[in-house]
């Protein structure tokens, strides 16, 4: 059964969807797979798995799946910068900034090829930035909740929202 959702259609649905996790402090930012970046908001807690109890996870996590992400600093005088490739280290360093604030503001641009605008306290942006044209099949990106959901988007322009135990 496919539940994916035309995203034309479905604005309002999707940002009320998204809106809950405005106010949430981004207390971690880590990357796996290569070039996946994944960003922990809320309250951290240890994963439930034994081998990975080292490890913690925000109430709120949102991974991109190879996603070119920039992080913008809004004002004149200091960067803004272009990152296609996450792995850099310099490219860490500054995607770490966003530790520790707030997130403001959770926008996803229909108009610009499903483009997502994260704003953090500190006049912080990061943008993710998907290709339509990605042929991998893969989701651009994904928001796991507190209550168990997952709203995923991407590829083309859909995304679905379902409990975490759907999701396989």
């Amino acid at each position: 059964m496919n539940n994916k959702i035309e995203i034309a259609n479905s604005q309002p649905n999707l940002n009320q969807i998204t809106q809950k996790i405005i106010g949430e402090t981004c207390n971690q930012v880590t990357f796996s797979y290569g070039d996946e970046l994944l960003l922990d908001f809320g309250e951290m807690s240890a994963y439930n798995h034994p081998k990975l109890r080292h490890l913690s996870k925000g109430t709120w996590q949102l991974s991109t799946r190879s996603t070119p992400v920039y992080l913008k600093k809004v004002h004149p005088m200091f960067f803004s910068s272009y990152f296609k490739n996450p792995m850099y280290p310099t490219t860490k360093r500054k995607l770490r900034l966003l530790e520790n604030k707030k997130l403001t503001d959770f926008v996803i641009d229909t108009n610009k090829n499903f483009q997502l605008t994260l704003s953090f306290e500190g006049n912080y942006r990061l943008v993710l930035k998907p290709d339509l044209e990605d042929d991998s099949g893969l989701a651009y990106w994904e928001l796991m909740m507190p209550n168990e959901q997952i709203l995923t988007v991407g590829p083309g322009m859909f995304w679905e929202c379902k409990s975490i135990h759907e999701r396989y």
